[in-house]
């Protein structure tokens, strides 16, 4: 039998030598070389898109630093008067005791004062304290603009013996000159029936701010939200943070830590008297503050926030 002679089609098909095809093809991509980078870029650019958009996306909704200003300027003085039942600080001798029963007088003396220009008489507060806890926490009868949480208004499960206190009547005043302050203060301490006098830190967020989100910080007999939460956690802060942006209506989130306090802290007291009581930087909180397009939305973000882990409590900063 006759072997089938191969055809030139078979030859055709061959992978060999390919030398007159490849120079076909480096001649055109040498032809259209720009056309292929722009196309090139623009694939690049496409496929990134996706991630680069989400990276923006995270980077817009992260909390911004305080500003770092305007700040506003100090003119307010605390007097706290005497009481019989305060324990600790300066004491005041019995003619003191009596003569505080009398805050009209006392406040008659505060306004002949050259350089007051406002006093207004504060009267009795009832404050809460928890455990040997020694801050202030928000009255039993919580005013309009705060919220708390289960565990510190004492309506959750579990919650650590809250002792109550009364704490006496005081005024609140202003200097007309920051300057007269020392002269003002060294009047005041000589009327009878007051037990201290004062400077008060005006706040940095005044304006700047809608809303703050005092967050739980590390202290003996702490009661915060959760069971026995101490100190807010990185996780908790940004929950904390995705859930205000699921709020409508905010527009900014400011993050001010522990350096931040000592920053205003400092700022506003170092003209304070020597003798003065500042709180130390390890017991103050970190807190959030929103600013808002539309103050309608803050009781969203109180009774949204209040009860989220690492929360202390949430106020309205400005006129509730």
């Amino acid at each position: 039998m006759n072997t089938p002679t191969e055809s030139s089609e078979a030859e055709e098909l061959s992978f060999g030598s390919d030398a007159p095809r490849n120079s076909w093809l480096r001649s055109w991509v040498f032809a259209h070389r720009r056309l292929l980078l722009v196309s090139l870029a623009v694939l690049v650019l496409l496929g990134g898109s996706g991630g680069g958009a989400w990276y923006l996306r995270d980077l817009s909704r992260r909390p911004l630093s305080p500003p770092d200003g305007p700040w506003p300027e100090q003119h307010g003085f605390a007097v706290g008067l005497c009481n019989e039942l305060i324990i600790g600080g300066p004491a005041c001798p019995p003619a003191g005791n009596e003569a505080a029963r009398n805050p009209t007088r006392i406040e008659a003396a505060l306004r002949a004062i050259t350089g007051v220009t406002t006093i207004r008489f504060l009267g009795s507060a009832t404050i809460v304290l928890s455990q040997s806890e020694l801050e202030q926490m928000p009255p039993v009868g919580q005013p309009e603009g705060v919220w708390t949480s289960r565990i510190l208004d004492g309506t959750g499960l579990g919650t650590p013996h809250l002792a109550t206190a009364t704490a006496p009547g005081n005024f609140a005043g202003t200097v007309s000159r920051w300057d007269d302050y020392a002269r003002v203060a060294e009047q005041v301490v000589s009327i009878p029936g007051v037990r201290y006098v004062a400077p008060v830190v005006p706040d940095f967020w005044d304006g700047k701010a809608d809303v703050a989100i005092d967050l739980c910080s590390p202290g003996p007999g702490l009661v915060c939200t959760g069971v026995h939460d101490r100190s807010v956690t990185e996780a908790q802060k940004q929950a904390i943070v995705d859930r205000l942006w699921d709020i409508d209506g905010v527009e900014k989130i400011y993050f001010e830590d522990h350096a931040h306090r000592k920053k205003v802290r400092e700022h506003f007291t170092q003209r304070e008297p020597e003798d003065a009581t500042t709180v130390a930087l390890e017991e103050m909180t970190e807190s959030f503050y929103v600013k808002l397009t539309d103050r309608r939305a803050i009781k969203t973000i109180g009774e949204s926030i209040k009860d989220m882990p690492g929360v202390h409590y949430v106020r309205t900063l400005g006129a509730a």
